[in-house]
């Protein structure tokens, strides 16, 4: 039963990660959808992955827990990526000077 479960958390974490996939692509293509993502929630969500994979590695000492969480992480850290790539687009903007 243990194996079964192990397979099925492996599994259920990389579902998890992928069912990011749609959302990442719509951020991609969607300016306003990356500027409507909140750096704080996600950010948020970063750091307690991250405290998942560190409890993983060192109290419980579980290899696929952490791979998992950190597998979580990339897919977090993209969406982040794009939320502060495109706050960053709009100062630029903002700061640069306007054409004649």
């Amino acid at each position: 039963m243990e194996q079964v479960l192990s397979v099925l958390y492996g599994v259920s974490g990389i579902a998890a990660s992928a069912l990011y996939v749609p959302q990442i692509l719509k951020y991609h293509r969607d300016r306003d959808a990356r500027l409507s993502i909140s750096l704080l929630a996600w950010g948020g969500w970063i750091a307690i992955a991250a405290i998942a994979v560190l409890y993983a590695l060192f109290v419980v000492r579980n290899l696929l827990i952490a791979m998992v969480a950190g597998l979580n992480i990339l897919a977090q850290l993209t969406v982040l990526f794009y939320g502060v790539n495109a706050r960053m687009s709009k100062i630029s903007a903002a700061l640069s000077p306007t054409k004649p």
